[in-house]
């Protein structure tokens, strides 16, 4: 499958129970969805090698990048989600977040960061990073996670989660 080709399965509209299976797929050029309504995805063990960027996307369905590699920046600034992100085991040099609303589960467990920028989010759900290791920071100021924050096992650089809001559990890193 070619990043066209992805990116033409991406746009046709969203129904229940479907979803692109784009396991494995490996990108040279930079896989850009800014703006677009999408439908669900698998991307697990994917390669992006020219980054992602979906920049006030809107993702409809499942949206997984599990074990996925992302070389470059991971940008989802102002992006909405219907429903979970799980991107569990993900590789990235930096992903953004910022301004974006998760109405499901943002899962980072086990991921491979340089750094995390969540600003002036909305998570409907909980957020985990268990198990992640974050080189850099982790930027939360003004975000509002609804579920809860787990870091159990988490490596962080620095946190930053000034005027954050978190309700239901809360595990800091420590």
């Amino acid at each position: 499958m070619t990043g066209a080709d992805l990116l033409t399965e991406l746009r046709k509209p969203w129904r229940h129970g479907e979803h692109v299976d784009a396991c494995g797929l490996v990108l040279d050029t930079p896989l850009v969805l800014d703006g677009l309504d999408l439908r669900g995805f698998d991307l697990s063990g994917a390669v992006l090698n020219g980054g992602l960027s979906a920049r006030g996307a809107r993702f409809h369905g499942l949206s997984w990048l599990r074990q996925a590699t992302v070389r470059g920046r991971c940008d989802f600034s102002g992006a909405s989600f219907r429903t979970d992100l799980r991107a569990d085991g993900l590789t990235a040099s930096d992903v953004i977040l910022d301004a974006t609303v998760v109405q499901g589960v943002l899962s980072l467990a086990g991921a491979r960061l340089g750094t995390l920028s969540m600003r002036d989010s909305l998570m409907m759900a909980n957020v985990t990073l268990e198990g992640a290791m974050i080189g850099g920071r982790v930027d939360m100021q003004g975000t509002e996670i609804l579920g809860g924050f787990w870091t159990a096992g988490a490596g962080i650089g620095a946190l930053n989660h000034h005027e954050a809001e978190i309700s239901g559990r809360l595990r800091l890193p420590g």
